[in-house]
């Protein structure tokens, strides 16, 4: 079984940058996902530079940030403060129909753009907080990937249900595992690849050495998938963006810690789990990483 470590939130702090940097070169992480209007965006793409090994993709923003285009070529997708709408805010402007799709479908270009023009190549797309599955957003984030050539967007939720996780993740997890199912055929309509992805449920930091230990054993037995994602928010923990997102609740030093222990490696090598990346399943690049065990 191919199991890919992937980060979020790579550009979003210099802490979380650090955090991704540190388990990929100590640990499981083989993957990960730049936030390009992040504050922390320009070290992030000098350490994607000089870690040319680690596997790039583009993590959408559309909630809480602050856009790339201004105010007035985006406007039905920012607040009065020409900052992104939270999450709740974005969701009802989308049920009302009140968002423009070619508005986003241009800031989520220039976020991509800012990356590619880097000479950096990406292998895949993913949203922040996951809102490229929501309603209308998928369907923009499949054009964008085939337009841009790029041959993975994350769209199936396989989290085990664990009633742990809370009310609000679960009805959260409830949605976008609803809304997935019924859009799928959209992927292979537009000839999208898609990897089952294992971490909404925990993220920010619940994710724990059983879980990933048990998830594997399970997602082995049924033998359904020779890869699937797993989804970390590894940062080191820093006063900055402790304080900064504090309303997450997330804890960034957890996963860190577990992408480098040692102990999960060799539960790992011991059930034959080989680290793959999004790259590396396109079948180009990254030969460096081709076969690469956990050890």
């Amino acid at each position: 079984m191919r199991v890919i470590f992937h980060g979020d939130d790579f550009g979003l702090t210099r802490g979380i940058n650090q955090g991704i940097i540190d388990a990929f070169k100590r640990g499981l992480l083989t993957s990960a996902s730049i936030v390009t209007t992040g504050e922390a965006v320009e070290d992030a793409l000098r350490l994607a530079r000089e870690h040319p090994g680690l596997d790039l993709g583009v993590h959408l923003v559309l909630c809480d940030e602050r856009p790339l285009l201004p105010y007035e070529y985006i406007s039905s997708i920012l607040s009065s403060n020409r900052c992104f709408l939270s999450r709740q805010q974005l969701l009802f402007r989308i049920l009302t129909r009140k968002i423009n799709g070619l508005e986003v479908r241009a800031e989520w270009s220039a976020q991509i753009e800012k990356v590619l023009n880097e000479g950096i190549s990406l292998s895949h797309l993913d949203g922040h907080q996951y809102l490229h599955l929501y309603p209308g957003l998928l369907h923009v984030t499949l054009k964008l990937a085939k337009e841009y050539g790029i041959p993975f967007v994350r769209g199936s939720i396989v989290d085990r249900l664990d009633l742990e996780s809370g009310t609000k993740r679960l009805v959260q997890w409830a949605f976008l595992k609803f809304w997935t199912v019924l859009n799928v055929s959209r992927l292979d309509h537009v000839q999208v690849r898609r990897i089952p992805s294992v971490g909404f449920l925990k993220s920010g930091g619940r994710m724990t050495r059983k879980y990933v230990l048990e998830t594997v054993d399970l997602l082995r037995r049924k033998g359904a998938w020779p890869v699937i994602e797993m989804n970390f928010h590894p940062g080191t923990g820093d006063p900055h963006t402790s304080w900064k997102y504090q309303h997450w609740h997330y804890d960034w030093k957890s996963d860190l810690d577990l992408l480098i222990d040692e102990s999960l490696k060799n539960a790992l090598l011991e059930r034959g789990v080989v680290l793959s990346s999004f790259g590396k399943e396109t079948g180009r690049g990254f030969v460096e990483r081709e076969n690469r065990r956990v050890n």
